[in-house]
């Protein structure tokens, strides 16, 4: 027995080997789509992943949010403390500077123009009405009335004028003036308002928000406490609805499910890529083993 002989039923087995398991790899992502003849659907096509796609990307979905990415493993990341840390020095800075960022600059940068505009005609409005509202509960015509008579009294006393405004007189008359002051006040108060409100708001909305937080006593050291504060308490009472609201599962699968089989095999192999290689290097290594036993048996 030559030498060709020896050599032939490992070097056999092993193309035998490389063959059968290059070809498993290959049928988990090709034929991309079912291949038919007539009527009939040729088995083992499409392949594997094309096509149980949409219980891998199920099966990842579920995997991945329910057990790998778990709304805890979020809400614990995000109270990292870089990460925490980051964030509150962020909205310290923005808060606290004394140059910069003004409520109004702020607002535009979260709403259009329009908006706005609209939000700030409302809150205008508000402010009018409620200001209007109270000076009604106030009961002004009758506060006028009391001080307009205490204040007769005090000129007039001592006065020939104190013989002829006698409490009467002046009950009439302090009664009327704040009857119709307060009836003037409540129908013409929303345009005796509106142009000093506006020109207050305007004034507000134009300062830095570090100058306004200073104004009322938060300096940056308190500012920073409040964020840290507001942000611990958010991320632990809030993050944790808000991130099962994301539906981190159901967003995979739908990415996935979006993806074609092409990308999917470019996806796979670019992770596995290795390790697929190894498998078929692993067949040609058993096929020319076992091709190595028959010889010896």
């Amino acid at each position: 027995m030559n030498i060709l002989n020896l050599l032939a039923g490992p070097l056999i087995g092993s193309l035998i080997g490389y063959a059968t398991n290059y070809l498993a790899v290959r049928m988990l992502f090709r034929p991309l789509h079912p291949l038919k003849i007539g009527r009939f659907r040729l088995p083992f096509t499409p392949g594997i992943i094309p096509k149980r796609k949409s219980q891998l990307a199920r099966a990842i979905g579920t995997t991945v949010g329910n057990n790998l990415l778990t709304s805890e493993d979020i809400e614990k990341m995000l109270l990292d403390k870089g990460l925490k840390e980051m964030v509150v020095n962020k909205l310290t800075d923005l808060l606290s500077a004394k140059k910069g960022h003004t409520f109004k600059t702020l607002l535009a940068e979260c709403f259009s123009e329009e908006d706005y505009l609209y939000g700030k005609a409302y809150l205008k409005n508000a402010i009018n009405q409620k200001i209007i509202t109270g000076i009604a509960k106030l009961d002004l015509g009758k506060i006028i009335a009391e001080e307009s008579k205490r204040l007769i009294k005090q000129k007039v006393e001592g006065t020939m004028l104190s013989l002829m405004a006698n409490d009467r007189l002046i009950d009439s008359l302090t009664t009327t003036l704040g009857a119709m002051f307060e009836a003037y006040l409540l129908e013409n108060g929303n345009e005796i308002l509106r142009p000093i409100i506006n020109q207050e708001l305007e004034k507000f909305e134009n300062r830095p928000i570090g100058e306004i937080l200073t104004d009322i006593g938060l300096e940056r050291d308190r500012v920073h406490y409040l964020a840290d504060k507001m942000y611990t308490q958010f991320i632990g009472t809030k993050a944790t609805e808000f991130i099962k609201h994301l539906d981190i599962a159901g967003v995979i699968e739908q990415k996935i499910n979006a993806m074609n089989a092409l990308e999917i095999e470019k996806l796979v192999l670019s992770v596995m890529r290795n390790e697929l290689r190894a498998i078929i290097n692993l067949g040609a290594l058993l096929g020319f083993l076992i091709g190595c036993l028959n010889i010896l048996i």
